[in-house]
């Protein structure tokens, strides 16, 4: 369904970054480049831009018209689909219909109609770290940095019964917080699958048992 090239560059005074390489300049420049079969994959905004990240600031017209973007409000999806739509005095234009905010650590639902490369740019945080919610429950999430990651250093301070679900492109690798046995240790509570690897801008569910406070420190 989605074949990702993931690439994070950022420009600012000669000084740039790729993946988790070292960033000391602020105001610092970034993009990240997706390339997308038709079909559905869990994407997730890691810039910010001067207007709200929507689907408007965040992808214009770089997805072919019919697609789809899906934002979870915890108990449904608020869709935004690009298309046709007829703007008064102007005539048919072709543009999103709903504006959603595509915020820094959340994740969304995109489904493309056709085979698109979609650039997502703009400045990358540079918070000492950002902290989100986590509510009982489902959640689509991203890592709020530009960084590839895996499961153990996302920043989550789980509960046992937590469950994370990375979409693969047909279906959910999942991996569970709870008791597991260590050789020449014993039990200990850990993550299943502490190194399943998290791209730069992907996104993914987060199942929680209960509400908890997510700190992710900055990782350059």
């Amino acid at each position: 369904m989605k074949k990702l090239v993931m690439t994070a560059a950022v420009l600012a005074c000669a000084t740039s970054m790729v993946a988790a390489q070292t960033v000391t300049s602020a105001n610092i420049v970034g993009y990240n480049k997706e390339a997308s079969a038709v079909g559905f994959h869990i994407s997730g905004m890691q810039f910010d831009n001067a207007a709200a990240n929507t689907p408007t600031t965040v992808y214009g017209d770089s997805l072919a018209s019919g697609s789809k973007i899906y934002t979870w409000n915890g108990s449904s999806y608020v869709i935004a689909s690009y298309g046709p739509s007829f703007v008064p005095f102007v005539g048919l234009v072709t543009k999103w219909n709903n504006e959603p905010a595509l915020g820094n650590g959340d994740g969304y639902w995109v489904e493309s109609v056709g085979v698109a490369e979609t650039i997502r740019n703009g400045e990358v945080p540079m918070d000492a770290a950002i902290t989100n919610s986590i509510v009982a429950g489902f959640q689509i999430c991203s890592y709020p940095y530009p960084v590839d990651r895996v499961i153990s250093n996302l920043g989550f301070t789980p509960t046992s019964g937590d469950k994370i679900y990375a979409w693969n492109g047909t279906g959910y690798d999942i991996v569970s917080y709870g008791p597991s046995f260590v050789p020449f240790v014993g039990l200990v509570t850990k993550w299943n699958n502490e190194t399943l690897p998290i791209a730069v801008g992907q996104g993914f569910w987060y199942e929680a048992a209960a509400g908890s406070t997510w700190i992710a420190t900055k990782p350059f």
